[in-house]
């Protein structure tokens, strides 16, 4: 993005600073001490999340570390929740094979789970008709949450809780260019966000990824090669995971996905779209004030697609 920097809330640059104790020689460590049958894997290269640092583990696992103790709580939703969940899904995702425990100066558990291969969707969109496969897989995923199914605090509200972000960024925003030059139609953003804050709010708790957005999907040469990262998972409004889908796609995608998912869960809700555009428009306003590249391209992706730009 050209032009004048751009505000950011506090603490909305990028993730925090990891423990100090992570590194290529404590993860060996700790898988010597704990999964020695898994120590001889090569070790690749260090990733890092907003909430996990990922090592790939040999051919076929990775290593998922918190990065900040905040985190231990997404890693602990995912070890229990996506071991419950997962069984019947048929497209691919993550496995839990391994919980490991604090050591070596590292003072959390940590996860061994099965690689999926693939490149993400921030850098690698996924073609339009790709929306098909995700808009399916995503059926699957929107299950009945039950009672103590987590809450996500930033996706699990109302469309009004959304609303102050979505002014401040427009805001900050009147100014910026994006990475072809275009600009934020404020008129047409206003628009998307008028009919999202009028569409009904949902009335069923259904299991949610959360967390769908480009850096969670994968995409080989365009084509969907699954989903990742499930910490976030939460009870939501389905609209939530299919809103992210705008920073993860080719321009149309969204709308092949929402059509798919449609067909597939019979869902009747009027107002589902008017709130996934909502919900794209309010995160993607959002990416677009960080100092982050990858969320920076994701943000500008979406608004292009969401056609609330010049």
């Amino acid at each position: 993005m050209t032009g004048a920097p751009i505000p950011t809330r506090v603490g909305a640059n990028g993730p925090p600073p990891a423990h100090e104790s992570i590194t290529p020689e404590t993860a060996r460590a700790l898988l010597t001490d704990q999964f020695p049958e898994l120590s001889g894997l090569k070790l690749g290269t260090r990733f890092d999340g907003w909430d996990m640092v990922t090592y790939r583990l040999g051919e076929s696992l990775a290593l998922r570390i918190p990065r900040v103790q905040a985190a231990v709580t997404s890693l602990a939703t995912e070890v229990r929740w996506l071991s419950e969940l997962s069984p019947g899904w048929s497209f691919p995702h993550p496995r839990i094979e391994q919980v490991g425990t604090p050591g070596r100066g590292y003072p959390w558990p940590w996860a061994v789970v099965s690689y999926v291969p693939g490149g993400t969707a921030d850098a690698l969109p996924l073609a339009a008709d790709a929306g098909v496969d995700l808009g399916l897989a995503l059926a699957q995923v929107h299950s009945p949450a039950p009672d103590d199914a987590p809450v996500n605090k930033e996706q699990s509200v109302r469309m009004t809780e959304r609303a102050d972000d979505v002014a401040w960024a427009l805001a900050q925003l009147s100014d910026a260019r994006g990475p072809a030059g275009e600009r934020v139609d404020a008129r047409a953003a206003s628009a998307i966000w008028s009919a999202a804050m009028a569409a009904a709010e949902p009335t069923q708790r259904l299991w949610c990824h959360a967390d769908a957005h480009g850096s969670n999907i994968l995409s080989d040469g365009g084509a969907f090669a699954g989903i990742i990262d499930w910490g976030k998972m939460a009870v939501g409004d389905r609209a939530v995971d299919l809103g992210f889908l705008y920073t993860a796609m080719a321009p149309g995608g969204a709308e092949v996905a929402l059509a798919t998912y449609r067909d597939a869960t019979r869902c009747d809700d009027p107002n589902l779209e008017s709130r996934a555009r909502g919900i794209a428009l309010n995160k993607c306003l959002m990416w677009a004030t960080l100092d982050r590249p990858a969320n920076v391209t994701m943000a500008w992706r979406g608004l292009n697609s969401l056609a609330v730009t010049s």
